[in-house]
């Protein structure tokens, strides 16, 4: 079984721009007559589709930025540093919470995890993390 998200967009190329640019993900393919692009990153897929676009659109109250209230996305990612060092060079502004290393309980255990959220330009929230290693 997969989970696919798929987000609406207020302006497709800022947000493909963003995505590839700043966070790495690789264009799987788009349907651009259909504002739409699906996007990969790590094993993980996502959709983003233009709110405004062509086709229709599964939207069910008005869409108001910032957009994804009340979500947000997490990626295991291999190059956490890499992705925080584009972004802060290119859009610091994007950057919601600073990297960190925040301790979890999980079960019986502590995990320590760095990891940082940043903003996308609709407002959809991604932290991008990795686990620390245990001594």
């Amino acid at each position: 079984m997969m989970l696919v998200p798929e987000l609406y967009c207020s302006d497709l190329e800022a947000t493909k721009q963003f995505y590839v640019d700043l966070f790495g993900f690789e264009i799987k393919y788009e349907r651009p007559e259909e504002t739409f692009i699906y996007f990969t990153f790590d094993g993980v897929d996502l959709m983003v589709e233009q709110l405004s676009g062509p086709g229709r659109r599964w939207v069910t109250g008005e869409m108001e930025r910032p957009f994804g209230r009340g979500i947000s996305f997490q990626w295991d990612v291999v190059d956490l540093d890499g992705i925080y060092a584009r972004v802060m060079a290119a859009v610091p502004s994007a950057i919601y919470v600073d990297m960190e290393t925040k301790a979890y309980r999980v079960g019986d255990e502590t995990l320590h995890q760095r990891q940082f959220v940043a903003q996308d330009p609709d407002g959809y929230l991604f932290r991008f993390c990795c686990d620390e290693p245990t001594d």
